[in-house]
């Protein structure tokens, strides 16, 4: 856990004038899980940051980012708003909502959480446009083959292309890519 997150929590223990134990009764877990934050050993889990976030009256951007509230900025052009899913180059970007949780972090990683699971996006991640895309045009041939010439048995050999595509593009690209984690 990040060293800065684990002093926040600490100071705003304190602001409120609570024990590690009163604290850890508010949102029910141990006071040990409490001193674990604090002394940046452990992290919170998204519940018990929600409702962190709740008791101090803060919202997790302020909490997690060092940052104003997003309530705090209005006036401020570089305000992030929930609503807001682009975020400039070089900038850390948290926004909660009904579709999920999306972080951009400064160096281009992207982590998104949803009703579809947990995608987790680097920059090198489709650094061609076509990267991304070809699963989706196989996909569109095999449905193709299979509708059109009721070739189904037969179509799912045009799967067997994706990796060999990302072999080659791997090849040329001069870099090693990652292996899905």
């Amino acid at each position: 856990m990040n060293i800065s997150i684990a002093n926040k929590l600490l100071e705003l223990r304190k602001e409120k004038n609570l024990s590690q134990e009163e604290l850890a009764d508010q949102i029910g877990v141990s006071r040990q899980s409490v001193s674990k934050w604090e002394r940046a050993e452990s992290s919170p889990d998204l519940d018990n940051l929600i409702e962190l976030a709740k008791l101090y009256d803060i919202s997790l951007d302020e909490l997690l980012l060092d940052k104003e509230s997003p309530n705090d900025e209005e006036n401020n052009e570089s305000s992030n708003h929930e609503d807001n899913k682009e975020s400039p180059k070089g900038k850390e970007f948290v926004s909660i909502g009904i579709d999920g949780i999306h972080v951009i972090d400064a160096d281009g990683t992207e982590v998104h959480i949803g009703a579809n699971g947990l995608h987790v996006l680097d920059e090198d991640d489709c650094e061609y446009k076509f990267d991304c895309v070809y699963p989706i045009i196989v996909t569109i041939i095999y449905l193709l083959l299979g509708f059109i010439w009721r070739l189904w048995h037969p179509g799912w050999l045009v799967f067997l292309t994706i990796p060999i595509y990302y072999g080659i593009v791997g090849m040329f690209s001069g870099k090693k890519r990652k292996k899905d984690k």
